[in-house]
């Protein structure tokens, strides 16, 4: 299969451009500085937040300018061309959300790119409140009373450190991440495509640690790295918010398979979903963080959660950051995918969810650039990719059972248990209903 030779000019002379420009940091720029968790708390928790953004809106506006006119520049309707389209308005909206920063419009155009606790799925009833709500019932009940696990020691910031770069050092071929401790960020770790930054006081589960290497390293520092090495795409290491439900889906996906998804960080992310549901309805910082406080969370977990969900945005509420609404979309949709063409056993086509930072949306275009020797295969493949031996029979598997009726079978084992249950001497066996232990993770 061949490209026309003016279609592969055009995708040469602006990914060219898309490439030297200077990728757009929006989470660095509006992240909150670490004065600021601490004024909060030396004020007694009682206080909403004072933050003061430095954004360069100008050299924003110069970008953009730039961008509209790179745009205007690409002729034709080719489907390449109307992928490498999407590409450049992708660097224009990120560049206009960060414009917006610390204004309503900030949050009216988060939702536009990311979507909200609202938004539905692919059009039908369902929207991301209810997979949360759906997800935070199903992990209520989670063992008999006398059931416990072990207690084990945490990981403490060094040892995460350590770890890390071991495993990266050890990775083949070999990625170029720097991990270092940095007491300046407000999450516990803050990770981008060459450097991983962790919070020195910060502790660590061994669960949360090993989902933090398939999250963070094997997706998302991963995915750029790929995109950065394509010879004519180089800008695929740097997606934009169009890619970011994708992305995150990925990398949730990457915790799931791994089974290092555990039940709090999974209510977690459920939980910040409801949170995005209440900014959007006008509960500011002080509500989300009492919110969280009253349902068990840590001091500084509360913290970290409600100003995701304000930064950039007001936090006086009504106008939040939208991002986090998205994370249990992604999954879904990254799963629906692989459930559908996995059953073809397409691998090459799997391969194409880590050739860079891309949205699902794009696999038919890049299919079609890959054929014609534009796109190249990806360096890295995450662990869950390259077992493909172990891959490909739980997608086989699953897809037998999407076609049962499981209700029947569901009633006779809840039956079965029921009579157990009855079978227990009086005050033993009684299911424990509550809220799961609180994950630890502050990284994005």
């Amino acid at each position: 299969m061949s490209i026309d030779r003016a279609v592969l000019e055009q995708l040469e002379r602006v990914g060219g451009r898309l490439s030297e420009g200077k990728a757009f940091k929006l989470l660095d720029d509006i992240a909150w500085p670490r004065e600021v968790e601490e004024r909060f708390f030396a004020s007694g928790e009682d206080r909403l937040p004072e933050v003061e953004l430095r954004v360069d809106r100008d050299g924003l506006a110069r970008r953009v300018a730039e961008l509209r006119e790179l745009l205007r520049s690409i002729d034709g309707d080719a489907p390449a061309l109307a992928w490498l389209r999407d590409s450049v308005r992708a660097q224009i909206e990120a560049a206009e959300l960060l414009e917006a920063a610390g204004t309503r419009e900030f949050s009216v155009r988060s939702r536009a790119l990311y979507g909200g606790a609202r938004s539905r799925f692919f059009g039908g009833a369902l929207r991301n409140i209810d997979l949360a709500e759906h997800l935070t019932e199903r992990l209520r009940v989670h063992g008999w009373d006398e059931a416990s696990d072990p207690e084990e020691e945490p990981l403490d910031a060094g040892a995460l450190r350590d770890m890390l770069a071991a495993r990266v050092a050890a990775r083949r071929p070999p990625l170029d991440i720097e991990v270092t401790l940095d007491p300046r960020i407000t999450a516990k770790v803050v990770a981008g495509m060459s450097r991983i930054r962790i919070r020195p006081e910060a502790t660590f589960a061994s669960w949360e640690a090993e989902g933090l290497w398939h999250h963070e390293v094997e997706t998302h520092a991963l995915t750029a790295h790929n995109g950065a090495a394509q010879p004519r795409c180089s800008f695929l290491r740097s997606g934009g918010p169009r890619t970011t439900r994708t992305q995150e889906g990925l990398a949730i996906f990457a915790e799931l398979y791994s089974r290092s998804l555990s039940i709090g960080r999974l209510t977690r992310l459920a939980e910040r979903v409801r949170l995005v549901d209440m900014a959007e309805q006008g509960a500011s910082f002080l509500d989300l963080y009492r919110h969280l406080r009253e349902r068990g969370a840590e001091r500084r977990d509360a913290y970290f959660d409600a100003q995701r969900v304000c930064r950039g945005g007001l936090v006086e509420g009504g106008a939040p950051f939208t991002k986090d609404a998205c994370y249990l979309a992604g999954l879904l949709e990254v799963y629906a995918f692989l459930a559908a063409v996995l059953r073809g056993g397409l691998r090459d086509e799997v391969e194409l969810l880590v050739c860079g930072r891309i949205a699902l949306d794009d696999i038919a275009v890049l299919a079609e650039l890959r054929a014609a020797g534009v796109l190249e295969r990806p360096r890295y493949l995450p662990a869950w990719l390259r077992a493909w031996q172990t891959l490909l029979p739980y997608f086989a598997f699953t897809s037998f059972m999407d076609g049962i009726d499981l209700g029947p079978v569901e009633r006779h084992f809840q039956e079965l248990l029921r009579v157990a249950a009855d079978a227990r001497p009086a005050g033993e066996g009684r299911r424990r209903r509550g809220r799961p232990p609180a994950a630890e993770s502050g990284q994005e």
